[in-house]
Formats: structure tokens, C-alpha cells, sequence
């Protein structure tokens, strides 16, 4: 029972927000959707990052590890999917970001705080912020 309560406490937010959205949407309320995204690029995700590695007890030099490791891996998945959207005569502006850079966020934070408790959340938000960097910044140019 301990551990079901704790997958819930991990889980919950990210439903209870997405229960939040689909009512918003049902009750046909404007969503400005250029402020929010603004408001989380440019506030909350820094913010989530920045607080997260304040508050790490990771060594730095696993963390710079972790980035390079992130790197290569997204240089890696990225190539692989560049290749597979080209082979198959997709639009590479439509298909190409959103298969190389995942959801590392909103499900990946709480899934990996609660699988590896918070040191693997010390991680799980580097790795989120090397593909935030990669996904904001040549992501939106392939875009």
C-alpha cells in the first residue's frame, strides 16, 4: 500500500494538471497559448533548473558527464530520426523535432523522482534541461 500512495503522490500532479487543461478546454475558456509557452520558457523551466542543481548533492563531475552522455545521445537519435523522416519522404519540419526530442519534462521529472528517488531527479533534470537547450534552440530553427 506504502508504495501505491507513493506512485500516486509522484503522478498526481501531472493528472490533476492535465485534468485542469481538459476542463479549461471543455468550458471553452481562451488559452493564450504564446503566453504560457513564453511564461515557461522563460521563467519556469530556467527556475525548475536552476533550483534543481542548486538544491543537487550530485558530484559536478557526474553532472558534466551526464551532460555530455545527454548530448550524444540526443546528437545520436536525432541523426537516426533525420535519416528515418528523410528515407521515408516525411516533412522534416513537422516530424523531426518532435521524434528526436521527447517529453522529458512533465512525465520524465516526476517518473524518474520516483524511480531513483532525488538524486536520479538531479539527473532526470539535466538531461531535461540539455534537450530544453537543444529542443528551444535548433529544434525551433528545423521548425
Amino acid at each position: 500500500m506504502g508504495l501505491l500512495l507513493e506512485v500516486v503522490q509522484v503522478v498526481a500532479p501531472v493528472f490533476l494538471l492535465a485534468l485542469v487543461g481538459f476542463v479549461w478546454t471543455r468550458a471553452g475558456w481562451d488559452y493564450d497559448i504564446a503566453f504560457v509557452s513564453r511564461l515557461s520558457m522563460t521563467l519556469s523551466t530556467p527556475c525548475l533548473i536552476f533550483m534543481a542543481l542548486v538544491r543537487s548533492d550530485v558530484d559536478p563531475r557526474l553532472l558534466r558527464d551526464t551532460v555530455l552522455a545527454a548530448l550524444a545521445a540526443y546528437v545520436v537519435v536525432g541523426a537516426i530520426f533525420w535519416a528515418m523522416v528523410r528515407a521515408l519522404g516525411l516533412d522534416l519540419a513537422t516530424y523531426w523535432a518532435p521524434l528526436s526530442f521527447g517529453n522529458t519534462g512533465n512525465l520524465g521529472l516526476p517518473i524518474a523522482l520516483f524511480a531513483f528517488g532525488q538524486a536520479g531527479f538531479d539527473f532526470a533534470v539535466v538531461i531535461f534541461a540539455v534537450m530544453a537547450i537543444l529542443s528551444f534552440t535548433f529544434g525551433v530553427w528545423v521548425v
